[in-house]
């Protein structure tokens, strides 16, 4: 399974990768030849459709592997280089759409814990994010069920139809932590992780992916084969350091902002929650503490949030952690507008020797306009 699994993600990823090209710079694939091939530190230009080689055809329709340094540079037949790390040069977000991330998660042995945190926390950590802790998620279940049910859908909803490569390794990530922990609660994660893998393979379809039917039935085993593997063999893997801000998740990936304000809020409602005893000498945030309740026995002293301050606090957080997904599920559409390769497009063709070479000759056979009056 893994060696099948993983050639299929290898081919596959590198025919979504043109895929995606094609869909961000809105062109086909001759346009891909004459744009992305020129070293970045040249000027920005294209190569005439004569002279550029025919190189992304091999990718885009065999899936051929661009991620080497073994490409002929164009006008020095002895130098190689890696076109991938090129292209990614000029249209970075397309990097993750090779989906070598997912390579690991069908081997034999799932990746090391570490990898898939770093892979937690560079997600969160791009976009300002922090995990809602499971004490809040908890308390907000506990004093709303209605508004935590909402949110559940609605955020859980987002990261199904983000349908990113980045979205979707994060919560196949997230499963493995969960299963790592042995938490009793996995089983929310996996089948969030289904969900994400089936809604990502069909949205070629939605984004008009050239054979679209035909790469989502070669990506869609190996993606499942990636979740069943983490979800059954993920604590297997060695432990990694403590990483504190991964300390308290839920059993779902709820994100918020982080600032002082969801913070705050936060505080607010675990001090209302079930866990409340948990907050014993922490006194609460200033913007939550009128009318709060404070309770002294043997010397310790707790606070209790106003019903006032409660219902401010969850609609706080509601409301950001409903806007945070909605970012989220932007992301691909976000994503398609590059303005360095929109730049690309006004310059002129690049005058390469070969150019100079051609019009030389195109320039020997014409007569000069005073020889023709002479």
């Amino acid at each position: 399974m893994a060696i099948d699994s993983a050639s299929a993600l290898r081919t596959g990823g590198a025919m979504t990768w043109t895929r995606f090209l094609l869909r961000s710079q809105d062109c086909d694939v001759r346009w891909l030849n004459r744009t992305l091939l020129l070293p970045t530190t040249e000027p920005s230009g294209s190569l005439s459709e004569r002279l550029a080689p025919r190189v992304f055809e091999d990718i885009h329709e065999k899936g051929k592997n661009p991620d080497g340094a073994y490409w002929t540079e164009y006008g020095n037949s002895s130098g190689k280089f890696n076109l991938f790390e090129r292209v990614c040069e000029r249209v970075p977000k397309s990097r993750a759409w090779l989906l070598r991330d997912f390579i690991r998660y069908v081997q034999a042995d799932p990746p090391p814990l570490l990898e898939s945190r770093t892979r937690l926390m560079g997600y969160t950590y791009q976009r300002k994010l922090l995990f809602v802790p499971r004490r809040v998620v908890s308390a907000m279940k506990h004093l709303d069920p209605v508004l935590y049910g909402d949110l559940e859908q609605g955020c859980t909803k987002a990261l199904v139809k983000a349908a990113t490569p980045e979205t979707l390794s994060f919560v196949i990530a997230f499963l493995h932590e969960m299963t790592w922990l042995r938490r009793p609660d996995a089983e929310a994660s996996a089948r969030l992780a289904y969900e994400a893998v089936d809604e990502f393979v069909a949205s070629f379809s939605r984004r008009e992916f050239d054979d679209a039917d035909r790469l989502a039935q070669r990506l869609h085993r190996p993606l499942v084969d990636a979740v069943a593997n983490v979800a059954v063999w993920g604590d297997r893997c060695s432990p990694s350091k403590f990483v504190p801000s991964l300390e308290d998740l839920p059993a779902l990936p709820f994100l918020m902002e982080k600032s002082q304000e969801m913070l705050d809020a936060c505080a607010c409602l675990h001090a209302a929650g079930e866990e409340s005893y948990e907050c014993i000498w922490r006194p609460l945030p200033e913007r939550y503490q009128e009318g709060a309740i404070e309770v002294t026995c043997d010397g310790m002293s707790s606070h209790t949030p106003a019903p006032a301050s409660i219902a401010a606090a969850l609609l706080a957080l509601k409301s950001n952690m409903l806007r945070v997904h909605a970012v989220v599920e932007r992301e691909y559409e976000d994503s398609l507008h590059d303005p360095a390769m929109k730049a690309m497009r006004s310059e002129p063709v690049v005058n390469r020797s070969s150019d100079r070479r051609a019009t030389k000759r195109q320039r020997r056979g014409h007569s000069s306009p005073g020889a023709r009056s002479a």
